[in-house]
């Protein structure tokens, strides 16, 4: 793991050395603050280590849209930190033997990404084109409501799960300007790890997945206005 997290960061910085220099919206954005919002189209999923959730409840997944400040120290640097926030609802029938099981459970999620954007090329001298590399600590809380029915009536109750999982993600994306203090973004994540948890790129990423759903599934959009 360590071997893979440095070896995307050398990578990186190897484009960042052989990159051209000259950079129209990179200038007017050095050593500015930015406030932003990102959404991700790209989901998480927290695996709680008491494992109180029944297993045909969908529990611990959230798609984050977070709120973020940046500071560009450099034209070609710029670190980003926020605070994001995500959820999901599932509902379930389960027959065991004589017994059937409804349950409606509901996540809750938040997320503080901090993020490295590493600037590597400026086509047109107006599309910048970076790498980022970011680390998400998370937490999440699943509450399911249980109902169980059989010959002698029903039965209600809740069952809650909580914990924290930290995630990393790593990819390429591009700025172009929206108007002369707003810029968008948009990123390409091809790298996520659970460094905390299990990793599943099928149910937790939908990586498995043919055609472009995979792709569509890795995007990241953003909205800054530079301060």
């Amino acid at each position: 793991m360590k071997n893979i997290l440095l070896g995307l960061i050398l990578f990186i910085f190897s484009f960042t050395a052989v990159a051209q220099q000259d950079s129209t919206l990179i200038g007017k954005q050095q050593n500015r603050v930015t406030l932003g919002v990102n959404l991700h189209t790209m989901s998480f999923h927290i695996y709680y280590k008491a494992g109180k959730t029944p297993g045909a409840v969908r529990a611990g997944y959230f798609v984050p849209v977070s709120i973020n400040v940046g500071y560009q120290f450099t034209d070609r640097i710029k670190l980003q930190a926020g605070l994001g926030v995500g959820g999901d609802t599932h509902k379930v029938t389960e027959q065991l033997q004589d017994v059937e099981y409804d349950y409606k459970s509901k996540t809750i999620a938040f997320a503080s990404p901090v993020s490295v954007y590493l600037t590597f090329l400026n086509l047109y001298k107006k599309l910048p084109v970076y790498g980022v590399l970011a680390i998400v600590p998370a937490y999440g809380v699943t509450t399911t409501d249980v109902t169980e029915t059989d010959d002698e009536g029903s039965r209600n109750y809740t069952i809650k799960d909580s914990g924290i999982n930290v995630f990393t993600i790593a990819g390429v994306g591009f700025n172009y300007n929206v108007s002369e203090r707003f810029y968008g973004n948009v990123s390409y994540f091809f790298y996520k790890t659970n460094l905390t948890g299990p990793n599943s790129t099928f149910y937790d990423w939908d990586q498995g997945y043919p055609g472009a759903r995979g792709f569509i599934k890795s995007l990241e959009f953003g909205l800054n206005y530079n301060l």
